[in-house]
This record gives structure tokens, sequence and C-alpha cells, in this order.
């Protein structure tokens, strides 16, 4: 199972391109958009928030770190001065592993501690990146031209607290596709067109078609 983009503004993109390394127990380096329209105002009004959950500033010119929270670091933070991430541990927003295959829209695989999420038949709750259920086995898998990590390395290295990253042996295809009909074990199965994209394509058929009427094609 995994969880996508929320498909009122955050819709995970169709994507293909290559998985290249693997980073367990990451930072997360909270998007420009995400801490000016949601982290900011809750840390102005939550102030405890900040230590609760782990989080840090680090300058955009340099990279140093800094745990002190002060209104006007927040305010840094909305002009481009400073930007917000997440230090690894349980409360850390990627979990304890995430795959990376580079991409314009800056979208990746992760876990999350937020599991229960996954039971729901309705899973499109995240900023657009893919959670997925079993990271372990997938991260197997993409590893598996990487003869020295083993099943059991690779879930060492998850309980980790430092960040650490292995580059795959050979990359690995990512295609994110969008589909609402599946054939799963001989039956057919119809699910809903949470994004619209097949809305969107009958319009641009019927559009298309008619314009062909038109032409007397």
């Amino acid at each position: 199972k995994v969880i996508v983009g929320n498909a009122l503004d955050t819709r995970t993109p169709l994507i293909n391109e290559a998985m290249r390394r693997i980073e367990f127990n990451p930072h997360w380096n909270v998007p420009a958009s995400i801490a000016r329209a949601e982290l900011v105002p809750r840390l102005r009004r939550d102030p405890a928030y900040w230590t609760r959950e782990g989080f840090e500033f680090v300058a955009t010119a340099g990279g140093a770190a800094d745990r002190v929270l002060d209104a006007g670091k927040l305010q840094a933070v909305l002009a481009g001065a400073l930007r917000i991430r997440q230090r690894p541990g349980p409360r850390n927003a990627l979990g304890d592993i995430k795959f990376v295959f580079p991409n314009r829209e800056s979208i990746y695989l992760h876990h999350t501690p937020s599991v229960g999420l996954f039971e729901r038949a309705r899973r499109d709750f995240s900023h657009g990146c893919i959670r997925v259920e079993q990271p372990l086995a997938l991260a197997a898998f993409a590893l598996h031209d990487n003869s020295d990590w083993s099943e059991a390395r690779i879930a060492a290295a998850m309980t980790q607290r430092e960040p650490s990253t292995v580059t795959l042996a050979s990359p690995v295809p990512v295609l994110i596709a969008y589909g609402t009909a599946l054939v799963k074990d001989g039956r057919l199965h119809f699910f809903e067109d949470i994004y619209g994209h097949d809305r969107a394509l009958d319009a641009a058929l019927r559009h298309a078609k008619a314009r062909s009427k038109q032409a007397g094609v």
C-alpha cells in the first residue's frame, strides 16, 4: 500500500525516472511552500511543537544548523534567508528511509511514522511524495545488485539515528502512473478517479471527436 498526494491541491505527478540512491534516517528538508503556509503559522501558535518534533534552522548560505527558535528566525524563513529541517528520529516525517529518483517535481518515496493511514480505503494524504507501507521489502528489491546489502543490514541501517546514503549499483526504473481500472487475479476492479485525470481525458476525447465531425473527417 502507498499514500499519495492529496487530491485537492498536492497531487502526486506522473513520473518516469530512475531511482539512484537510498537514504537511511534522512533529514526532512521542509519545502519552502510548506514552511510558509503551514509550519511557520503553527510554530507561532505552538512554539513547543519545534522541540517536540525535532526541528532546526539551516542557513540558506553555508548550511549551519541552529536549534534555537525565535520570532526573528521564523521571519527569516518567510524571507528565504533560513530554511527548516527535521532531524532524524521516531517523529521524522520521512520515517527511517527515503528512496531518491531525481526529478523536477522533487518527489520521492519514503516511510512514515503515521502507519495507521495505510489502513484507510482512500489514501491521498501527502503533499505529493509517496509513503510506502513496506520500505524494507522495497529497499531489498532496489539493492538487489548491491551484494553487500542483505535484508539484515538494511534493517540495521534503518534503526540508526545518523543519516547515511547508499548508491544503487544498478539504477531502478520508477514509473508513477495513474489508472482507475485494474485486472487482478482475473477480476476487473474499478477505482475512484480522485485526481480527475479520466474526466479530463474524456473531455479532451469528446472535444477532439466533435472537431473531427465539424471538419468532416
